[in-house]
Order: C-alpha cells, then sequence, then structure tokens
C-alpha cells in the first residue's frame, strides 16, 4: 500500500463523545447523536475509500511502471546481453580459430567460409619514450659525516622505512666511540646497524646500501625499493643533524605538488607548460604530479604517461599502435618533461612503434593494431607465428531463436498485464474496508475482500489504453523494407488473448536461416522496432527531468526513490483527500458536540423537574 501524503487513509468509525449521556431520562444519546450525524458520518467514510483507491491506483500504476523497465532493461539496453536494438545480437555465425595464436569473434557482416592465416611475422607495438636515469634526487646528506660525528651523543636515534617495513636505527654508546675514534669506521659501522635492522647477513642479501662519498657526504640507497628517513619521537635533531629532513625519501611521492619534487634536475620556478602530440598543457607549481598525469591520460593527447617506483623512471606510451611518430613532446615553458627525462635533450631512450606484418590468403598486408576486420570477423593477433591459422566461420541460429521466444513470451506478459488491468471487471458490491468491518472479519476473509474491492480500479484507463495500442501497433504493424514479425512467423494470437502474440517456429527457424539481413534491420535499424519500442517505454517510465517533463506513468503515479514520489497528479489528488477528510472531521466534531450540548441541556433540565417533583412529594405525604 503505498503511503499518503499527510495522513493515515484508514476507515474507521468516527465519534466525538463529550459525556455520559441519559442517566436521567434513560435515553441512548450515544447512538442519537451517532444518527443524526450519520450523513457527516457518511461523507467522511466516502472521502476515506477514494483515498484508499487512489493508493490502489497508484499502486497498479506503478506495477506498469516496472514491469515495462523490466522488459527494456532486458531487451533494449545497450548492457543487455539480449539488445535487440544491436546489429550484433542478430548475427548468427561464429568464428573459431584453429590456434591460441589468433582469436577470431564474427560481427554482424560476417557470412560463412574460412580464411586462413598464413603466417605473422610481426605484431603492431605502441611507440614508448622511457627516461634512461632515474628521475628522483638521491638520498644524500647535505652535511658531512664529521660534523655529525662530532655532535652525536649515545642513545639518538633515526627511523627508516624500507617499501613500508618500518625500523630504528639506535647510535648507541659501542657505535658512537668506535666512530668518535675512527671516523673512517662510520660507514662500516652504519651499515652494520643497518643490515642488522633489516635482517641482512652480508652483502649478498643487503637490501639498503650505506656510502660515505669523497666529499664526506652519507648516502642511502635500495634496489628497486623506497627509503624514506624520519625522525623519532620527539628526537627532532638527530636526522636533521646528518643533513636529512624527515620525510626525505630516495622515490618521489605521486600526490606530491610540483614544486616540493625532489627530482634530480630542479624544477624551473613558474608554471610548466609543454605540448604532446600537439595538445598543450599548463600546469602550475601547486598541481600534484598525480594531477598532471591524470589530465595527460584523459587528454586527446592519446598518450599515457607512468611512473615506476622499481625503476625510478616515467614512461610515455602511445595509445596507438603502429609505426611513425605518435609520441611528440616539446617544451614551451620550464622544464618538467626534461626533469622526468622525457625528452631528447634528457637522453630519453624512443622505442618505435611497428605495424603488424602478415599473410592471410597468401596476400602479404600490413595493420597499425593487433585488432582489426578481415570480411566480417573481428580478428585479434596474440603471438608472432609461422604456422597458418584456419578461423572457420559457421552459423548457428539456435541461441538467436531462444533470445526471440523469450522475447515474444515476456512481451506477451506485460502486454497481458496492462490489457488485464484496463478489461479488469469492477465489483461495486465490495467497497473498500472500514476499520470497524475488519475488526469483525478474518485475515483471509480481509484479503479475499480486498482483491475484489481493488478488482476494475483501471479498468478503460486512458494512459493503460494508449501504451497498450501503441506497443500492439508496433509489434503488429511495423515492418521495415516490407519485412515484419509476421514475416518471421510471429503474429497475433487471436482477439480472445488480449494482444498476445503466437510464434510458427517452423517459420521462425527458416528466417532466421535465410532472413538474417531483414530480421537484423527489422530490430536494430533506427526506425526498426528496437528503438521504437524503446521510445514508447521511455515516454511512459522516465523518470528524469524536471516535473512535467517524465513519463506518463510516471506523471500520474510517480515511482519510488525518485523525486516523482511527491510529484505526480495522485499524490496530489491524496493531498487534497486527506485535507477534505481532515476538515470535515472538524464539522463532524462541531455538529456532535452541538447536538451533545443540547442533549445535555435536556438532562439537566429534567433532572431539576425530577427534583422539584420529589420536594412536592414530599410535602404531599407530609
Amino acid at each position: 500500500m503505498a503511503v499518503n501524503p499527510t495522513s493515515s487513509s484508514t476507515l474507521s468509525s468516527l465519534t466525538a463523545k463529550t459525556g455520559i449521556g441519559g442517566l436521567v431520562s434513560g435515553m441512548d444519546i450515544d447512538e442519537i447523536v451517532e444518527s443524526l450525524t450519520s450523513a457527516s458520518r457518511e461523507k467522511i467514510t466516502k472521502q476515506q475509500q477514494y483515498l484508499q483507491k487512489l493508493e490502489w491506483k497508484q499502486t497498479a500504476y506503478r506495477s506498469v511502471t516496472t514491469a515495462l523497465k523490466a522488459f527494456q532493461s532486458s531487451y533494449l539496453d545497450v548492457l543487455s546481453s539480449t539488445n535487440f536494438r544491436s546489429t550484433s545480437m542478430f548475427n548468427t555465425f561464429k568464428a573459431a580459430s584453429s590456434s591460441s595464436a589468433v582469436t577470431a569473434t564474427a560481427t554482424g557482416s560476417a557470412s560463412g567460409g574460412r580464411i586462413t592465416i598464413n603466417s605473422i611475422t610481426k605484431l603492431a607495438t605502441n611507440q614508448t619514450v622511457k627516461a634512461a636515469s632515474p628521475a628522483s634526487k638521491a638520498l644524500t646528506s647535505s652535511n658531512t659525516v664529521a660534523d655529525f660525528i662530532s655532535g652525536l651523543e649515545a642513545g639518538e636515534s633515526i627511523s627508516i622505512t624500507l617499501d613500508g617495513k618500518v625500523k630504528t636505527i639506535t647510535f648507541d654508546s659501542s657505535f658512537v666511540s668506535a666512530v668518535k675514534a675512527d671516523a673512517s669506521t662510520f660507514e662500516t659501522e652504519l651499515q652494520a646497524l643497518v643490515d642488522k635492522s633489516f635482517g641482512a647477513a652480508g652483502p649478498s642479501d643487503r637490501v639498503i646500501s650505506v656510502n660515505v662519498d669523497a666529499n664526506d657526504l652519507l648516502t642511502f640507497s635500495a634496489t628497486g625499493s623506497r627509503i624514506t628517513l624520519n625522525s623519532v619521537g620527539t628526537d627532532s635533531t638527530t636526522l636533521t643533524d646528518m643533513g636529512f629532513a624527515s620525510g626525505q625519501s630516495n622515490r618521489i611521492a605521486s600526490n606530491t605538488e610540483l614544486r616540493n619534487l625532489t627530482l634530480e634536475t630542479p624544477l624551473t620556478s613558474g608554471n610548466q607548460v609543454f605540448r604532446i602530440n600537439g595538445v598543450t598543457f599548463n600546469f602550475s607549481s601547486s598541481d600534484t604530479l598525480t594531477t598532471m598525469m591524470q589530465k595527460i591520460n584523459s587528454s586527446a593527447a592519446g598518450v599515457t604517461i607512468s611512473y615506476s617506483a622499481i625503476t625510478d623512471k616515467f614512461t610515455m606510451t602511445a595509445n596507438e599502435s603502429g609505426s611513425g611518430d605518435n609520441v611528440v613532446i616539446s617544451e614551451i615553458s620550464g622544464n618538467l618533461m626534461t626533469a622526468l627525462g622525457l625528452t631528447e635533450t634528457a637522453g630519453a631512450q624512443v622505442t618505435a612503434g611497428q605495424n603488424a606484418i602478415l599473410s592471410v590468403n597468401g596476400q602479404t598486408i600490413t595493420r597499425s593494431s593487433n585488432t582489426f576486420d578481415i570480411d566480417g570477423v573481428k580478428v585479434t593477433l596474440n603471438e608472432e607465428t609461422s604456422e597458418a591459422v584456419t578461423i572457420t566461420m559457421t552459423e548457428d541460429a539456435t541461441s538467436l531463436k531462444d533470445s526471440v521466444k523469450k522475447f515474444v513470451e515476456d512481451y506477451n506478459s506485460l502486454i497481458e498485464l496492462i490489457n488485464g488491468l484496463v478489461k479488469e471487471e469492477i465489483n461495486k458490491d465490495y467497497p473498500p474496508l472500514t476499520d470497524k468491518q475488519k475488526e469483525e472479519m478474518s485475515e483471509s476473509e480481509i484479503e479475499a475482500w480486498e482483491k475484489k474491492a481493488k478488482s476494475g480500479i483501471l479498468r478503460g484507463d486512458a494512459l493503460l489504453r494508449n501504451i497498450s495500442s501503441k506497443l500492439q501497433t508496433s509489434m503488429a504493424g511495423l515492418s521495415v523494407n516490407g519485412f515484419s514479425l509476421f514475416s518471421m512467423g510471429i503474429s497475433s494470437a487471436g482477439y480472445t488473448e488480449n494482444g498476445k502474440l503466437k510464434i510458427d517456429e517452423t517459420k521462425l527457424q527458416t528466417a532466421l536461416e535465410t532472413k538474417g539481413t531483414e530480421i537484423r534491420e527489422l530490430f536494430a535499424s533506427a526506425k526498426g522496432l528496437g528503438n521504437t519500442l524503446n521510445t514508447i517505454i521511455t515516454d511512459a517510465t522516465r523518470t528524469s527531468g524536471p516535473k512535467g517533463s517524465r513519463g506518463t506513468l510516471v506523471e500520474a503515479a510517480g515511482m519510488d526513490n525518485t523525486m516523482s514520489k511527491t510529484e505526480n497528479s495522485i499524490f496530489d489528488m491524496m493531498k487534497r483527500t486527506n485535507k477534505n477528510i481532515k476538515m470535515l472531521k472538524l464539522r463532524l466534531e462541531a455538529e456532535e458536540s452541538k447536538y451533545w450540548s443540547k442533549f445535555s441541556y435536556m438532562e439537566s433540565i429534567i433532572n431539576n423537574l425530577n427534583a422539584q417533583s420529589s420536594i412536592l412529594s414530599s410535602f404531599t405525604s407530609s
């Protein structure tokens, strides 16, 4: 049952009793007042019954909307595997390759026969531009080892993170004593601490290397790994004295702003402006590396830029394969592309793309991509081979026949629902029940009663008749180039079948085997059956857009979880009806109060008369 816009629609017996009546007069004032206000009560009951019927009508409309959208989703949606608006849906040919070196898929224009790929000499490749050197600045100290040793005290420590594994390196008294006694042992002593922390027994399995160069500067390095140095707790001076900043790493982080990148080749100040394949890019120093890469990859430049933390190198790859200059980079302002190692100036390694070369039916052909069409077959080259590959095309209409049969079956269910509601008999002797009536009935009796009360709620409905008429006209009368559903064995099941269709399976099988092109045009062409049905259903069930521009059923009854839920004609009528019920209830209360006031006055008069009579009787008896 739909949710009312303002109040409950339950049909109740109303009363506005204001006191105990009839104690003096002996009259059943409750019954008298209820009888006197019966006309007002009947008006309220009628309004509540009308409201209940509006709810049932809304539910019935929504059931049709749901059924239409389900049919559309199954047979007319681009994401459906049985999309009757797609030409590929009607491809009855299947392609099979004799080798994994080639993948073959039949397209809508495929026909029977064989294709022989005698050999695949080359596969198509994409042009790449790869940096020759690591992009990040080496993890080298800015202070000399001698300066660090001079201020070093036992117990100081630093943190080293290797690919997410965090270890604390503490300079104990033995370390401090050793390096202060002989500074030349610093590299060896520190290497031993690092190896111990990360589980390295010696040079052969060492993951982090420590080096003190000729300028007495310290460097941490790890092949293919990210090292990050950090201060430990409140000890912020040890790492600084060593000549490093907390968070300093041997790899750049993609979420870093361009101005903060620790590149081996520092960026120039100002905006970084460059051009790739004729597309100009402009980035400020506050843009992040991630932002820069995403904009390039989603642009019309036709390239993909990537960064490998293992090699610490950037690579730019053309999206299109084949020979030719598919990656052309030029700096306009700044040096970002050079700093990333992707320009000729930076010594970038350019690997040219190449075309695919193969022999088909004895004829050598060249293609810029490894995927292309041959005689209606989509061919994908997977590997080079000197052995012949045979692609065989066979026709199989079985799956399409099953899909067509299911399409007709579901259409019949849809049209039966719509026409059933339009032609359903009305049971005038079964109005909606009041609460008082329900109290006197069992659940099964209530259910049986309401089933009859709901019957015919949309009998003769103009909206449903219009939708049904359009659907039946399209299915029975639409033809493309003289070919229709009747031509493929699908026709009306007869007047008594309420608009349903029937299938002549022999005629359908023959049409699928001999009229593939005509069937495809009938369903999938621009003015074909698929697009026609899709338009009819969309015009009835569209939930998007402002009120007044939605589908006819949605404008009438709305749909849950959309703006139309409270923006539809039935909702507006329910609001007005609830407002009327509220007003009628107030009038009833006033009417009942008026009668009760009069009867209460009558009771008091009778009571006074009885008292006087009692007094007079007492005088007489005296």
